[in-house]
């Protein structure tokens, strides 16, 4: 009982909710992207598997790390304070991709630092790294 009121007295004294505490603590799920009012969408011509190798190249540029969960094609990543002064080190950026079509693919992109998830789609978006291999345009 003692656990649970401390538990309680937590979340009421940061002022987070529920959300943003499952979020702190296992990271921001697909589910999270999913449900965003405020993600990011594009859509690019390419295989989900090319777009998702060419992400990762392009978040590893920005200094970020990411995971991935393959069979799901998410990526979860941090790790953005190098390029983006409004960010912690935990600050997470989900991005799911979906394919469209054989050669078209969605990606959607949300944190709950909203101003850094549109940041990162449009790192993403207008990125030319063609000298690296990576072209992604919308």
């Amino acid at each position: 009982m003692k656990k649970l009121l401390a538990a309680l007295l937590l979340v009421g004294l940061c002022g987070c909710s529920a959300t943003q505490l499952r979020q702190e603590f296992f990271g921001y799920s697909m589910n999270d992207v999913k449900n965003s009012k405020t993600k990011q969408v594009r859509d690019f011509d390419m295989n989900a598997s090319d777009c998702i190798a060419n992400i990762k190249v392009i978040l590893k540029d920005m200094g970020a790390i990411a995971r991935e969960d393959k069979r799901n094609q998410y990526i979860v990543a941090d790790n953005f304070q190098g390029v983006f002064r409004s960010s912690i080190d935990t600050t997470q950026v989900g991005i799911l991709i979906t394919s469209i079509s054989e050669n078209k693919c969605r990606v959607e992109i949300a944190s709950g630092n909203i101003d850094l998830a549109a940041f990162v789609a449009k790192e993403i978006t207008i990125k030319d790294r063609s000298e690296k291999g990576v072209v992604l345009k919308e």
